[in-house]
């Protein structure tokens, strides 16, 4: 069974396009949404057992893997195939679910019993009203997160005052999502306004002497 490594791997590389963290799975509705969104789309991976900002918290990988199949079979239209993995993290085991991109569309069914239309933008679940609309989605994430150094200035001057800032702290400074604070945080090291090293699988981002 794979182990932290690749896990770690997994929790680094944020909730993006092909990539969704699930503490557990509570809804088979819900879970379809997102199901048939990575198959309409480009695939994925969700990743059962990790929460929002990274953490690995565990799961009974067989309940949850049954609940996957049967919001694959049951909720699902056509029904999607998913292959699993399970992977251990000390006494923790967390479950890969993985779903490829079908030449099929997909459709998921929600409380009301209607059949509706999922694409992946992002690290959104986003309804559409039919196919036409993954045009329209597939344009939007193509456009890059707009990061302006004047936008960030209570980050610059956090990084003037401290050596560095995790993720996870970017996400408790701004209040927002894991993925929405590890894009941004990439977006300025591709601007070249923050440097980024590795300690203990954490990334440790610092502001560039030039920015100083």
């Amino acid at each position: 069974m794979p182990r932290s490594s690749q896990i770690y791997e997994l929790i680094k590389q944020g909730e993006d396009q092909q990539l969704d963290f699930k503490q557990s799975i509570t809804s088979a509705h819900k879970i379809a949404r997102t199901i048939v969104a990575f198959a309409n789309s480009e695939g994925g991976k969700i990743v059962i057992g990790v929460d929002d900002a990274g953490e690995v918290i565990g799961v009974d990988a067989e309940q949850e893997k049954y609940m996957m199949m049967q919001a694959g079979k049951k909720y699902c239209d056509p029904p999607v195939f998913i292959h699993f993995i399970a992977m251990e993290e000390g006494k923790n085991t967390i479950l890969v679910a993985e779903i490829v991109k079908s030449k099929t569309e997909h459709r998921a069914l929600d409380e009301s019993g209607e059949w509706n239309f999922y694409v992946r933008v992002r690290d959104q679940t986003i309804l559409v009203s039919d196919a036409d609309g993954q045009n329209l989605a597939d344009k939007h994430n193509l456009k890059p997160i707009p990061i302006m150094i004047e936008e960030n200035q209570g980050l610059v001057n956090h990084l003037k005052q401290n050596d560095f800032i995790t993720i996870k702290d970017y996400m408790k400074m701004m209040n927002i999502s894991y993925g929405i604070a590890k894009r941004s945080l990439n977006d300025l090291v591709e601007h070249k306004v923050l440097g980024i090293h590795e300690v203990n699988h954490v990334q440790h981002f610092f502001l560039k002497k030039s920015w100083k």
